[in-house]
């Protein structure tokens, strides 16, 4: 091949600015081609870059069907003085070409190589239609420097293109996001004028015919739904706001629109530089799925409510049926037990006491139980003389050891205070629970009970020498519905909630309990309470006198609960008057003065709650009333006292009870 200058300077410069000026690779490899056409003309033109150890790839082609494609140009390249090589036979010895679209059986190919700065490349021509007579890059060819700005040029514009599809790529990613957070977003802004009507919404929003249909033109009287018309003084307020051009936050409301929807608007008035009222901007929120969520959760909430509420009136109406012949059976055996019997009689009589003192002991556990689940079980607070109050428990356990085989030890400490405050009622209940439950499993040994003070704790200390729990069996000990074994179960009556209404009594006062135990040796329980002493008055009481008589008004509707009043208000020397609805009792009353009136809660025609009222706020009478009660919830006590009852008696009434409560007339302690 020739050497020598193809070009003039003024072509040269030509041709060049012609490459450079190219828009993109199609013009650029036309101008080149017109450049190069005195000088030989070929059908494609393809630059090619090293991608490995003398693989080659295509970078830039005039023909697309070489885009990407590889060629191996070892045996070619090999020889580093060689700058261009032409192939009249073709390129079928090559070792590869990674392209099918490209023939494979290419002839009169001119390989050119590139200057080492141009990332060993080179160019290549397919198809010429002859060899060229001359050196195409020789040295001082003038082509070296139009292959070289060719280079330069694709170069240029592939970075073009990858940078410019790196942002198409961006705005793409962005623009799904934006569309992704329009989707999503439920807030969006909005301005009204100086009449409060919406006059536009921003963008976000603006897409939404909703949006445009139901706010634009329009102000939020407008809006709102029947619902929200209905709520007078709602919108009232939020009109006073706005006639006074003050700003306001969160002011929610449910729109009137085909489809469900609140809105929370908040707004800030917007004045010219004259002090001209302009308006309102602010923001909006769609708080649908808020809303509904408060909404289902109300309706959850209102739900659980009232099937408590249905629970609780269910247990008190039980309370009441139940305790009602209860109260008769206990009451009628109370006062058979004072009567001639004999020795078998006075046995049978026993029996049927214990089934039923048992069986008032299982409707007051599961009463319990139910309240300390649901919450309601609260505790009272007033002077406990402990001392009398331990002697009073344990008297009801003395007739276990009357056979000789069980002895009873009880011990009190001298630190331990007489009178303490607390919950008379729910201390008793502990004392029982954990003295029936030694009793229960102890049929011979002893049973002790041991009261000590360590600091500002009581301790109370429950023994026995009975059967004993297995240590795996301690962890469910307290367990509701739940006893040790099957086969105390079987031999042991009760339903397994005493000493788990004793756990939870024990953690209300803020104490502890624990128990330690051998299987066949025996149980001890250890209660520790906090609690608050009260000095005892130096002044010595009076010795309780006996009753004197009294004219008692009796209001029951239950007919053998009036025959066991009567029966134990004349065993106590009182004067009697029966009644059956509270408005008989108003009736007699009104005919006569008593000195005492026992009136039961429930009763037809008029209870005794509204009887109670009418006594105390109609009549203005101070007449003492006692509660005669089935229903012992801490509640029904409340009620009884809210209407003006001075002591609650609950069902079934002891003879005891009735008469220590008849007392405390005497001796001045009945308040209202």
């Amino acid at each position: 091949m020739q050497n020598g200058h193809l070009f003039s300077l003024e072509q040269l410069q030509s041709a060049l600015s012609a490459i450079n000026s190219g828009k993109d690779l199609t013009a650029v490899f036309y101008r080149l081609n017109k450049a190069l056409s005195p000088l030989f003309s070929y059908k494609n033109c393809c630059i090619l870059t090293e991608h490995e150890s003398l693989i080659y790839r295509a970078i830039a082609s005039s023909d697309s069907d070489f885009n990407y494609s590889q060629w191996s140009l070892n045996k070619i390249m090999e020889n580093e003085d060689v700058t261009e090589v032409f192939l009249s036979d073709g390129y079928s010895h090559a070792e590869h070409i990674a392209n099918n679209k490209v023939n494979s059986n290419l002839s009169n190919i001119l390989i050119c190589k590139l200057p080492p700065s141009c990332n060993n490349s080179v160019v290549l021509f397919s198809e010429l239609t002859g060899k060229p007579r001359f050196s195409v890059v020789g040295k001082d060819s003038m082509v070296s420097i139009l292959l070289e700005q060719l280079y330069l040029k694709v170069e240029s514009l592939n970075k073009a293109h990858s940078h410019t599809s790196h942002l198409l790529s961006l705005v793409a990613v962005m623009t799904e996001q934006a569309e992704l957070f329009k989707e999503l977003a439920s807030e969006w802004f909005w301005r009204m004028n100086a009449v409060c009507e919406f006059i536009c919404v921003d963008e976000l929003a603006a897409d939404d015919d909703l949006y445009k249909t139901h706010f634009v033109g329009k102000s939020p009287l407008l809006m709102r739904s029947d619902t929200e018309t209905a709520q007078l003084r709602k919108w009232a307020q939020f009109q006073h706001i706005i006639t006074q051009h003050g700003d306001f936050y969160e002011f929610e409301f449910e729109l009137n629109a085909p489809r469900h929807l609140w809105i929370s608007l908040s707004g800030k008035a917007q004045f010219n530089d004259t002090g001209e009222f302009m308006g309102y901007l602010g923001i909006a929120k769609d708080i649908t799925y808020a809303k509904d969520r408060e909404i289902a959760y109300k309706q959850a909430k209102e739900k659980a409510e009232n099937a408590n509420s249905a629970k609780s009136q269910f247990l008190a109406v039980m309370s009441h049926e139940i305790r009602t012949p209860m109260n008769s059976i206990l009451g009628m055996v109370e006062l058979i037990s004072d009567t001639t019997l004999t020795e078998q009689q006075k046995e049978w009589l026993s029996y049927a006491q214990s089934s039923a003192n048992l069986l008032l002991g299982l409707i007051s556990d599961v009463l319990d139980f139910s309240k300390i689940e649901s919450g309601t079980l609260s505790l009272d607070s007033s002077e406990v003389n402990l001392k009398e109050l331990i002697q009073s428990i344990s008297a009801q356990f003395e007739s276990h050891t009357e056979r000789g085989k069980l002895v009873f030890d009880q011990s009190i400490d001298k630190s331990v205070p007489d009178i303490i405050e607390g919950d008379s009622t729910r201390l008793g209940q502990i004392l029982f629970n954990l003295l029936g439950n030694a009793f229960k499993f102890t049929s011979h040994g002893r049973v002790s009970l041991n009261i000590s003070r360590e600091h500002d704790l009581l301790t109370i200390k429950v023994s026995d020498t009975g059967i004993g729990i297995a240590e795996q069996d301690l962890t469910r000990l307290f367990q509701p519905f739940s006893q040790v074994s099957d086969s105390v179960k079987r031999k042991q009556q009760g339903v397994g909630l005493g000493l788990s209404i004793t756990k939870k009594l024990i953690e209300l006062m803020q104490g502890t309990i624990d128990c330690r135990s051998l299987l066949g040796v025996g149980t001890t329980f250890t209660v520790t309470l906090p609690f608050k002493a009260i000095e005892v008055s130096l002044v010595t009481s009076k010795p309780k006198s006996l009753q004197q008589s009294l004219n008692i008004l009796v209001a029951e509707d239950n007919k053998p609960n009036q025959v066991l009043i009567e029966a134990l208000l004349k065993k106590l020397n009182h004067s009697v008057t029966l009644t059956e609805t509270g408005s008989e009792a108003l009736n007699a009353i009104k005919a006569k003065q008593f000195d005492l009136v026992l009136m039961d809660m429930m009763m037809p025609v008029m209870d005794g709650l509204t009887a109670t009222k009418y006594i105390r706020e109609e009549m203005s009478l101070d007449v003492p009333i006692f509660a005669l009660t089935a229903n012992a919830g801490q509640a029904d006590k409340v009620n009884c006292l809210n209407a003006g009852m001075n002591k609650v008696l609950t069902k079934p009434i002891r003879f005891s009870e009735l008469s220590n409560a008849i007392s405390s007339l005497h001796n001045n302690s009945v308040k209202r």
